[in-house]
């Protein structure tokens, strides 16, 4: 059924297609060569790379296509199953079966936002560790995704789908990009992409894997955004209940 409805909505498949091709693509273009500090983690110690801007830049482009594809999906998915939910809980249908469908379909969407961005990426971008690389954007994938379903029924349809752009931008575009500065401020350590952020740049521009306190912290907000739709979609039902 998320299917039909997907083929229903072409706007999503024009998403799919343009914003990886926009942000990943021109990134890519645009990017004079030159030498920019980063900060990374290699054999365990802490130090600061001087890299090639062009190199990276579209490597470093992909989560944010991600995240705000994901964001949109949830926002939109979330939403439009609320109705179907309510038909399902009125009917008797186990509540853990109706939220897992919901996030299952979520994630669904995000994954294919998520194999789309890496796609394009993949044309222009060879990270150095492609397992970790692809993982971390997943886990960027799942946050947002989660950030939508969240958000979605607490502003709307329009400001959420506005708020699922502006968020992933200030987040992931200007908090964590390692364009910008070698490592992320203070206040951008607190917002949920930084631990996934740190685990795709060391993917993508180390040969080992270091950061699995990123990865944990990264899980931890996965799991915290998980939790939160799942008291929202309680505190869902539980009205319906009531206005039935």
């Amino acid at each position: 059924m998320a299917w039909r409805g997907w083929r229903r909505t072409p706007v999503l498949w024009a998403l799919l297609a343009v914003v990886p091709a926009v942000f990943i693509w021109l990134a890519d273009a645009i990017t004079p060569h030159g030498s920019v500090p980063v900060g990374l983690r290699e054999n365990g110690k802490a130090l600061t790379a001087m890299l090639d801007p062009a190199h990276m830049h579209a490597g470093t482009m992909a989560p944010i296509a991600v995240g705000s594809l994901a964001a949109i999906a949830g926002v939109f998915i979330g939403l439009d199953a609320r109705n179907a939910d309510q038909r399902l809980a009125l009917a008797g249908q186990r509540r853990w079966v109706v939220l897992a469908t919901r996030l299952g379909t979520v994630f669904l969407a995000a994954g294919v936002a998520t194999a789309a961005s890496l796609a394009v990426t993949a044309t222009v971008f060879d990270a150095h560790q492609w397992g970790v690389y692809i993982a971390a954007n997943a886990l960027v994938a799942m946050t947002y995704a989660l950030i939508g379903v969240v958000i979605g029924p607490i502003i709307g349809r329009v400001s959420g789908a506005f708020v699922a752009f502006l968020i992933p931008f200030i987040d992931l575009g200007i908090g964590q990009s390692p364009m910008l500065q070698a490592q992320p401020e203070g206040w951008a350590k607190y917002l949920p992409g930084y631990g996934s952020i740190r685990v795709l740049l060391d993917g993508a521009l180390t040969d080992a894997f270091d950061e699995t306190r990123s990865l944990l912290l990264a899980l931890a907000w996965v799991a915290a955004l998980a939790l939160a739709a799942i008291m929202l979609f309680r505190h869902e039902r539980a009205s319906t209940t009531v206005s039935a």
